[in-house]
């Protein structure tokens, strides 16, 4: 039994926008379900990197997870446009795959989560994300 609601996410009455991009509609979704059954957060879902990117028009989301392996840029590549974008703060980002480059530096200023990966693990490291 997951013990998240303890967490972040209920933080005074204001709900916090997590953005999954995920290519992968299947663990897309069980994510999206499992931050609605074990959170207060909403979340929202993007398959690629360029829809994520659309989407922070209408929506600011408190954390990212992102998968590594997505169409057209990669997880790296977004995570890079992420931090860098005109007058964002910088919000945490979650870099989940079964395979994460290892000799890229880029990796250092980055959290990482190997799939396949334990839910209660995600939802107590999503939980300190969103408290930090």
């Amino acid at each position: 039994m997951c013990t998240f609601q303890q967490y972040a996410c209920s933080d005074i009455s204001i709900v916090k926008s997590i953005l999954i991009v995920e290519d992968d509609p299947i663990l897309g979704n069980l994510l999206l379900e499992a931050l609605q059954e074990e959170t207060t957060c909403q979340g929202h879902l993007a398959p690629s990197g360029e829809m994520a990117l659309n989407m922070l028009s209408t929506i600011t989301p408190e954390l990212f997870l992102l998968d590594y392996h997505l169409p057209g840029m990669n997880g790296l590549e977004l995570a890079d446009h992420l931090q860098h974008r005109e007058g964002g703060d910088q919000r945490p980002i979650l870099l989940m795959s079964a395979s994460l480059p290892q000799e890229n530096g880029a990796l250092d200023y980055l959290i990482t989560l190997q799939k396949p990966f334990d839910l209660d693990k995600l939802l107590q490291l999503i939980a300190e994300l969103l408290a930090s």
